[in-house]
């Protein structure tokens, strides 16, 4: 996708990472203190892994 819309994909990755934690931060500020194992998590660690 990134290349189809012409963005850098390293910024898109941290883009996205950030929202991650963005969401996880949230959860911890609703007082949420589960460990979540969804689709943020998958998300995250398929990013992190390239």
């Amino acid at each position: 996708m990134t290349d189809t819309l012409g963005l850098d994909r390293q910024g898109a990755i941290g883009w996205t990472l950030g929202r991650v934690l963005q969401n996880v931060l949230w959860d911890v500020g609703n007082a949420d203190t589960t460990v979540h194992t969804g689709p943020d998590r998958a998300i995250a660690q398929i990013l992190l892994d390239q």
